[in-house]
């Protein structure tokens, strides 16, 4: 009996161990996108005004839509869309934003970054 419980527990450590490699190696995914642009902005641009600058240069490509009283809401970044469960949310210094991407003005040493996430 002693010999078949080492065993059992022999195979029990050995599938949580492997349970945990596989659980461990997916919460470390890599986001879809990461863009990485590092830029002096004359005078004040908001975000819009900054992704419209690198769109423009043909580094980024997205689309959005203008809500009267809110401004414009992102739908798509380089190809990847909201779909009701994820959208794209902006941060600015790993905070989420509070206004639209058209009403925020970079300030000098902002970094605003973007994530495919739930919507809340």
């Amino acid at each position: 009996m002693d010999k078949n419980k080492k065993i059992i527990l022999i195979v029990l450590i050995f599938w949580g161990l492997l349970g945990l490699f596989f659980f461990s190696s997916h919460v470390t995914s890599k986001p879809i996108i990461e863009l990485n642009y590092t830029a002096t902005i004359p005078g004040s641009l908001t975000v819009y005004d900054f992704m419209s600058k690198l769109r423009n240069e043909g580094k980024i490509n997205f689309t959005e839509k203008n809500y009267v009283g809110m401004g414009k809401f992102i739908e798509t970044i380089n190809g990847v869309s909201g779909n009701g469960e994820k959208n794209w949310i902006y941060y600015v210094n790993n905070k989420k934003a509070t206004v639209g991407v058209s009403n925020y003005k970079i300030k000098k040493g902002d970094i605003v970054s973007w994530k495919y996430e739930k919507s809340y």
